[in-house]
């Protein structure tokens, strides 16, 4: 127990019972599973600033997705969302110490961090692969997703996502589409550490009868918790990175207990969580320059 409670973070560890997860107001409607994963780093971990939904924001996030190097679905489900929106938000930027090959990994396969998370007994959040850049999702507490990944360099990711919430929270069923932009940049500290910085921007487009209102509810909910749960999330990831950096040998273990990932999966996590160390002792020497 004590390798998994190397990588709680500090909140989190005082009150394990809360997952680093996307909770059912945050993930509802944006169908995604991984943005989870989706992101980021460090017990260094810093907010560069503060989430907002501002049409400007949204202006310069739509100048950054690569429509054009879609395929013609992709651009179809894209297109649908980006056209017209029923909420908008920038998650607030982030800056911090991270491993960048683990990072992309886990951007990549999102099913490992949610299934570290079940093992560890802070989610009830399963993720599970459909493709080479696909996942089903489900929170455990109403909402059902299915997610892909549509485009993908280390720098930009996009992601498709679509599914319901049926619950408590809401008397209806909704229904709903996401497109997630991540948008990263690399670089070395002053000791020579890897750095991450990410932003996220995310669409959503609410599919129901009365969307404006629904939408109108929903944002400051989805706003604010999509905030925090971005944090979480990458303090999370953050403590991997270091937990990999400082107990390799722990990393294969780690790989074997994952029993909602595919083979291929593990064996390649073990790879490159095994490997932090090596490369962040070539960044210290000043070998690399990521």
């Amino acid at each position: 127990m004590s390798f998994f409670a190397s990588m709680l973070p500090q909140a989190v560890a005082a009150r394990v019972a809360i997952a680093p997860s996307f909770s059912r107001r945050a993930f509802l409607q944006a169908g995604v599973v991984a943005a989870g994963a989706l992101s980021l780093a460090g017990n260094a971990f810093a907010s560069e600033s503060s989430g907002e939904s501002s049409q400007a924001a949204q202006q310069d996030a739509l100048r950054h997705i690569p429509v054009s190097k879609l395929n013609e679905e992709a651009q179809r489900k894209v297109l649908s969302v980006l056209e017209r929106p029923s909420i908008y938000r920038r998650l607030p930027t982030k800056s911090v110490d991270c491993d960048p090959d683990l990072f992309v990994y886990l951007v990549r396969n999102p099913e490992v961090i949610v299934n570290i998370w079940e093992i560890m007994g802070i989610s009830q959040m399963t993720a599970e692969r459909t493709g080479p850049y696909s996942w089903k999702g489900n929170d455990g507490q109403g909402t059902q997703s299915n997610v892909e990944l549509v485009y993908g360099t280390d720098e930009l990711h996009l992601v498709y996502g679509e599914g319901f919430y049926e619950g408590p929270l809401l008397k209806r069923k909704v229904s709903g589409r996401c497109v997630m932009l991540l948008r990263s940049d690399y670089g070395l500290g002053q000791d020579n550490r890897a750095q991450v910085s990410s932003k996220l921007d995310v669409f959503i487009a609410i599919d129901n009868v009365g969307a404006e209102l629904v939408a109108k509810t929903l944002q400051p909910l989805v706003g604010s918790t999509a905030d925090t749960n971005f944090t979480e999330a990458a303090n999370f990831l953050g403590k991997l990175s270091q937990t990999a950096e400082n107990n390799p040998d722990g990393m294969p273990r780690l790989a074997a207990k994952l029993n909602r990932c595919d083979e291929i999966v593990k064996r390649d996590f073990t790879v490159v969580s095994s490997s932090v160390n090596r490369r962040v002792a070539e960044r210290l020497a000043g070998n690399v320059r990521r």
